[in-house]
Order: structure tokens, then sequence, then C-alpha cells
């Protein structure tokens, strides 16, 4: 594709026309004619080597079709019928036509009788055989050559019964641009398989050919033939590579264009080295065995000729003004690179610093400090912007507490990890000083792509009357404090807490109902939130190092339920498992029996939504839903499944145990 690429393009007249080709509205995946212009078009003006992707693309290869081997000749072929059906009607129409269309006749002439058969036929490359024809001439003859239809093989003349006949084909004309496919690839019906033909056979300088016309041909130009183009095959049937061998101009220079290389040859090399056959053997010595001959497998495969009487017409034709639609396209678009490259160094020398904490940790509802992905209500943002790579960490915090109306001095940053059980808790503290946040982020073996910090702010920690706060980290731990209300169903940050491990749980009972508001003689529950499916209640009478309680924990404080006390959610592992199978589900209406104007509504638009654990009995639903759309007796409702189309399926049977997970399709 690369060679005939190549050559096309230096068909100056071709390229002009494929310039005139309206392709303003044109997608550019999928249109040929619009790829192949941007091709020309960077061809014509870039210094580095042209990309084709979007042009394969165009022809509905994919990136693994691309690589597989495409017969040169049915590619062009493709590549002009595509061509010429986007010039109909254009500036360009015909143009394809004018420069590689010629016309045979197949005929058959009686011997005996004034009769005879013929079909004139358009043609735009020729395939000559290369078995058997030791020159190009060969091949022209051998195309042209006359079969007599005599004996058992008389043929049948309309109004002259069986006659003795002659059939063959003659052309009418050449085209300007003459491709001449050589048939190097035949069917061996002794192997039963495609074979390579790489027989010798020679290609000359130029060729004259009127000797293949009709009588009735018209002879008022020469039909002399000069070689601009020869696109070489290396390799066998099954693999190989394809470069070209092109004299551009009308001066007698040839360069061989391999992909991004581009050479000057010799004649010589173009008119010996690929025409096929074995290397010559060097002298033998007396006494010496001669060695074999070795085949050439690097061979002639397609010809390009031009007609001489024509070349400066089709070669020096000038070049056609560049579309304006096709010029903007392509600024946009390196704009848009230039855009993207910029991004992608902003990108490398930046990275996403989040910070939880604070406020944000107050109103975050679900498991951890706080979420770091899309999971994270709308409502609750945490602090995330882009910081250089370089800044430091005293640098960092200056902005940090600009941008959150603190002083620097009124809280420290911690580093948060992400646990083997899947939970993201601090870990350490971070000094003010000149690490860089890069630096943090590496050597503190993050496995996060970002910078994940938590604010440990100082008006959000219990009173410290021993002063742990103060004493090395090493002895102490810092604890994260959470109170869930079970009247109101709602959890939230409350603040942070030092302990060291020799104290009993039970010695920051005092401490925790002040911070969570609650009378000095209140019964509580202490949880710790080990990870989202095991949250686990902890003995009051044991030290903290024996709960294997440490920094970045989270305890859960909760009043203690008493018999009167009735609550959805009682207790804090209620309430994480209500979270942990939480969906937001839409309910519409089932289209009655007939309901012709029924259409299923993909968007959810005409649905009522509730969010709820997939646990809900069946009969809460039911009330919800009947509660919703007015209607007295939830019994009388009836629900159904739905397909992935949003069809109803079958309907949901009530039982004691059936919940919403029961309702929702299967994954």
């Amino acid at each position: 594709m690369n060679s005939l690429l190549q050559s096309l393009y230096f068909t100056s007249e071709f390229r002009n026309a494929v310039y005139q080709i309206p392709t303003e509205n044109d997608d550019p995946k999928k249109s040929v004619a619009l790829a192949l212009q941007r091709v020309f078009y960077n061809l014509q003006v870039s210094d580095e080597t042209v990309d084709t992707t979007e042009l394969t693309k165009s022809f509905g290869w994919d990136s693994l079709e691309s690589f597989m081997q495409h017969d040169v000749q049915e590619f062009n072929r493709v590549l002009q019928d595509n061509l010429e059906t986007k010039m109909k009607g254009t500036e360009a129409d015909g143009a394809v036509a004018r420069l590689f269309e010629g016309k045979m006749k197949s005929y058959i002439r009686c011997v005996d009788v004034d009769y005879e058969s013929s079909r004139v036929e358009n043609y735009y490359d020729i395939s000559l055989n290369v078995k058997g024809c030791a020159t190009l001439r060969d091949s022209f003859a051998n195309y042209c050559e006359v079969e007599t239809l005599d004996g058992e093989n008389k043929y049948q003349a309309e109004g002259f019964g069986l006659q003795d006949a002659r059939k063959g084909v003659i052309f009418e004309s050449f085209p300007p641009v003459l491709q001449l496919q050589l048939k190097r690839f035949e069917y061996d019906f002794m192997r039963d398989a495609m074979v390579k033909i790489n027989d010798r056979h020679e290609f000359p300088p130029t060729i004259d050919l009127q000797e293949f016309l009709s009588d009735d041909a018209d002879r008022s130009m020469s039909w002399k033939y000069a070689l601009h183009g020869v696109l070489v095959h290396s390799g066998d049937l099954h693999s190989g590579h394809y470069f070209g061998l092109l004299r551009p101009t009308t001066e007698d220079k040839w360069f061989r264009f391999d992909d991004d290389r581009v050479v000057p040859v010799t004649r010589n090399e173009v008119f010996e080295e690929y025409y096929g056959g074995e290397f010559p053997l060097p002298p033998g010595q007396p006494g010496m065995r001669q060695r074999p001959s070795s085949k050439r497998y690097t061979n002639a495969y397609m010809l390009v000729y031009i007609r001489e009487a024509l070349r400066d017409r089709v070669l020096n034709a000038g070049d056609a003004p560049i579309p304006e639609h096709l010029l903007k396209r392509i600024q946009d678009e390196r704009d848009e690179d230039v855009r993207r490259q910029q991004e992608k160094e902003a990108l490398a020398s930046s990275l996403m610093v989040q910070v939880a904490g604070g406020t944000q940790f107050a109103r975050h509802r679900g498991f951890d400090l706080s979420y770091f992905d899309q999971r994270q209500a709308a409502d609750n943002p945490l602090f995330a912007e882009r910081m250089p790579r370089t800044m430091t960490l005293r640098e960092f915090i200056a902005i940090y507490a600009e941008r959150t109306g603190q002083k620097p001095d009124s809280f420290r940053l911690w580093s948060m990890v992400g646990r083997v059980n899947k939970t993201v808790r601090c870990e350490q503290l971070l000094p003010a000083g000149d690490l860089t946040l890069a630096q943090v982020l590496e050597s503190r073996s993050l496995r996060f792509s970002e910078l994940r910090l938590f604010c440990e702010s100082f008006a959000d920690n219990a009173p410290d009357p021993d002063g742990l706060a103060s004493r090395p980290l090493t002895e102490v731990s810092l604890v994260h404090v959470k109170f869930y209300d079970p009247a109101r169903t709602l959890i939230g940050g409350v603040g942070n807490i030092y302990i060291h491990g020799e104290q009993r749980v039970a010695d920051i009972v005092p401490t925790l109902r002040t911070m969570v508001g609650l009378p000095a003689d209140t019964p509580v529950l202490l949880f710790e939130e080990v990870k989202p499916t095991l949250i686990e209640e902890l003995d009051p009478s044991v030290t903290f190092q024996k709960a294997e309680i440490q920094s970045g924990d989270i305890i859960c404080v909760q009043r203690a339920i008493g018999p009167e006390d009735s609550y959805a959610l009682p207790l804090v592992p209620d309430y994480f498992d209500d979270v942990q199978n939480r969906v937001s589900v839409c309910f519409v209406r089932r289209p009655s029996r007939g309901d012709e104007d029924y259409t299923p509504d993909p968007n959810n638009e005409r649905g009522l939504f509730l969010t709820a654990s997939t646990k809900t009995p069946y009969d809460r639903i039911a009330q919800w839903l009947a509660d919703q759309i007015g209607m007295r007796d939830p019994l009388k409702l009836r629900f159904f499944t739905v397909s992935p189309t949003g069809q109803p399926r079958q309907p949901v049977r009530r039982m004691a145990t059936t919940t919403l997970a029961d309702m929702l399709p299967s994954a």
C-alpha cells in the first residue's frame, strides 16, 4: 500500500483530482477520499514520515487486518472504485478514468465467413503472465495470443453454423498511466497450493505497444511508454515486504521508497536486480565443485508505465490548491495535538493531591474517612487539586491553608495508605519540611497514583489532659471517632483522639461521650470499623494493645439500645450492612395487555426512585410504593422483573423471605 501510494502521489494530475473531491462534511474515520487527501497533503508538506492508519481504517480494516497480507491489485481497484464514486458529479468527475482506464476487445472471428463476435471492455490494470515469458513484450504477446477454434472445437456462428474461427484479445487503447500486474503468484496444480513465481522476467525502460493495438485504434500519437515505477515484493507466498522504485519526474533519476526510508538508486539496480531468476554464480576454480545457484526472492510485482506523449501533463500538472477545509481541519488537529501534549506534560509534571478531614469527615456517611472515587457525595467534596510534583510539603501546607481558610499552624497532615483489607487509613505524620510531594508519594509506597492525605485539625481533637498528642508517635496512636444516631439512621465523624496501648478501652469512654454530646451517665456501645463487611464491637475491659487498635483506626460510638427502642437499623453493623447493600431502583408502570403505545423507558424518566438495601423486605417496598401512588392496600401491587431492554418478565412471588434483591434482574 505504501509503495502504491507513493506512486500515485507523484502522479500530480491524479493528486490534483483527489484534492478536488468535496469532503467538507465527511467523517474522517469512514471517508477514503478525505483520508487520501490527508496522506497526500502530509506527503507534500511534512518533514516527518506520514501515518496511514486513518486510511486503512477508512477501508474498514482494523489493527489486525492492517498487519495481514493484502493484494496490491485488489487494494488499487478498491481505492479507485471508491474515488470514482466520490468524484461523480464533481469537478473531479472522470479523472480516474482519464488517467488509468483503457479499452480492450475480446473477439471471435470466423476464418471462412465474414462474421465476428466481439465485446469491448474497460480496464484499469492488466495482469500479465511471468511464467514462460522472458520479457515484458513476451507477456503482452502471450496476453494477445490467438487461439484457433477448429475440429471438435468449432465456433457456432449465428446464421452460419459451426465455423473455424480465431479467438483472442486486442487492445483498443492504453491509458496514460498503465499499471501492469505481474502474476508472481499462481496456483500450482501439482502441489495443490498457491506458489510464488520467482522466474526471471525482464522489463525495459521504454516499450512501444502499438503492435498490440487493433487496426481501428487511434495512432495520431505515439504509443511509446516509459517506465516510472516498479513495485517490488521480497519474500514468499505467506510473508514478505514491499517497496517501490520510483522515477518521480521526467528526469532519469530513480529512488527507492521503502516505508520511511527514501534513497537514490542506480539504473542498474532498477533494470537488473529485480528481474527475478537466479543470482549469478561466482567464477569456479579448478578442482572445486560448483555450488548450486540460488533464486532471487526479491522481484518486480507491479510496473507503472506512463505514455511518453502525455508525461508532461501527467507528472507536471502543477499543484492544485489544497482545500481550505482540509487545511483548517489539519490545523485544528495540530492545535489539539499541541494542547494534548501540553496537557500530557502538565500531567507528567504534576500529581493529584486529595485531602480528607475536617467538615468533610463530619459529613461523611460511608466507610473510612472518605471515599476517594466517584462514590464520594457531590455535596461533600474532598479537597482535590493537581499540584507540581516538585512542590514541597511546606509550600503545599501554605496553599492548603489558604484554600480552606485555616492557619498553617492549626493542623498537620498525615499520609494515607491502602490497607490489605481494602480500606484507606492514616499511616504516618508528615513533617512540614522540604520533602516534595513526589518524594512523599514514592517513599511511602502508598499504592496510589495520587497523593492521599488526612488533615488533622487540632480543633477537632478530643481534650488531651495527659498530653498524649505531644508524645512520640511510636508511643501513641491517632484514632478517628464517628457517632451513629439510630433514631435518624445517620453517622458522621466527630473528631480524633490520641490513645496509648496500655489504656483500657473504657478509659476513653467519658471523653467519647463529651465528643459526641451525650450526657455523662449515658451507656454507650463502641465498634471498630475494620472493613466494610466486618464491624466488630469493642470490649471496654481490654487494652487498646490487646484490641489491636493502631493509628488510622476508626471507632464508632452509639448510645446503647434499650428494650423499649425500635429502630430500622438499631446498631452500627446494621447501618454499614445497609450501606454495603444499598442500591438505587426505579419503579415504572407495567404496560397493560394490548397497550400498543407503551415503549420501554431506558432513561427511567417516568419512574419512581427508591434507594434502599437489597435486603429490604418485599412488604416494606410495597408499602413505600403504595404511599407514593396513593394506593390504600399495598397487597394489590404486583412487581415484575425487567429484561435488559426494559421489557417486563416474570412476576415476583410475595413470600416471607422475599426481598428487594429478588425483584432485581440477575447479573
